[in-house]
């Protein structure tokens, strides 16, 4: 007889993760943050073309698809727009993934804007957040060190990206011992992220935290962009912990006629890989017409989070209590 009826998650593992939310709220709390839930089912869809959405469509009434949220960001954008301060939301996200021991298809994502603050200020945020964590946690907090893209390849790589070409790039990788497949070898960016999936990342200081910032103009995404003397960047951060991505942070672009532009490009390059151009989400644009003010927001993986946590666990699926094969 099969048990897959089961959790996959103990009744300690369900109790701390109880415990985190409880952490997180409270923590917001204090900092008068307001809670809000946005629609997990949008009219919209990211056209970012590394994340893929799931699609809904009611069985008898096909011209209402919708996608099941990537991220709460748009709507929260939009409640931005209208006013709303700073708030925060805590809820589940949607991304067609592998299931893996850092990966689900369903997972739990915290995320936040403070209006008035930039990229740089909002480190400090969520560097407060965590040690307030870890504090909670009867832990130590583990040390956090931040280093800019451009420096963190430099370190690695020896190599300055600001100035290399696809051919100097694909050597540096090679050096490492990083196979370059022939599809990716002349877009930079695609190198770029080869990189730092199978090469930098890994290199980054074990059990402590590693705050990357200002990332290639070229990955701004939803980001401002700015010069660095000879060097455009985007107004982004990444938290690592170890080898794991946590969290990625923006002083939110609030263009719209640039974000729409941005949109464009997204959908031409998914053209380009065979893959199905997204739903532009219009009502975010129009909130970004109507006035977004100046912000900055950054999601994290909760999931992740409690993993890092809690140094006893060492799969995702230890945490969900019914992951992707069991829901």
């Amino acid at each position: 007889m099969t048990d897959t009826w089961r959790p996959n998650a103990t009744l300690q593992a369900l109790r701390s993760r109880a415990q985190l939310l409880q952490q997180i709220r409270q923590w917001f709390a204090s900092q008068n943050i307001l809670e809000v839930e946005t629609p997990q089912l949008s009219q919209g869809s990211t056209t970012d073309p590394h994340i893929e959405s799931f699609i809904a469509t009611p069985s008898n009434h096909a011209s209402s698809q919708r996608y099941l949220r990537t991220s709460a960001e748009f709507h929260m954008k939009r409640l931005l727009a209208s006013g709303s301060g700073d708030i925060y939301e805590l809820g589940k996200v949607f991304r067609v993934d592998e299931s893996g021991r850092y990966h689900n298809p369903e997972f739990t994502m915290l995320e936040w804007y403070r209006v008035g603050l930039t990229h740089q200020q909002l480190i400090d945020d969520v560097e407060h957040l965590l040690r307030s964590l870890h504090g909670g946690n009867n832990g130590e907090f583990p040390g956090l060190t931040r280093i800019t893209y451009r420096e963190l390849w430099q370190s690695v790589c020896d190599i300055d990206i600001a100035h290399a070409s696809t051919t100097e790039l694909k050597a540096s990788l090679k050096r490492k011992g990083c196979d370059v497949p022939e599809s990716i070898a002349d877009d930079i960016d695609s190198l770029l992220d080869l990189g730092m999936s199978l090469v930098i990342c890994h290199q980054l200081t074990a059990d402590c935290y590693t705050c990357i910032t200002d990332y290639p103009a070229s990955q701004a995404s939803l980001a401002r962009i700015e010069r660095h003397d000879d060097f455009a960047v985007a107004c982004r951060f990444e938290f690592y912990y170890g080898s794991l991505e946590l969290a990625n942070g923006y002083h939110e672009l609030t263009d719209a006629t640039e974000q729409r532009q941005r949109f464009e490009a997204d959908n031409k390059t998914r053209r380009e890989r065979g893959l199905p151009a997204m739903a532009v989400d219009e009502s975010l644009l129009a909130a970004m017409h109507a006035g977004l003010p100046d912000c900055a927001g950054v999601a994290i993986g909760v999931d992740r989070l409690l993993m890092i946590l809690m140094p006893e666990v060492d799969h995702l699926q230890q945490l969900i209590a019914f992951n992707w094969e069991r829901a």
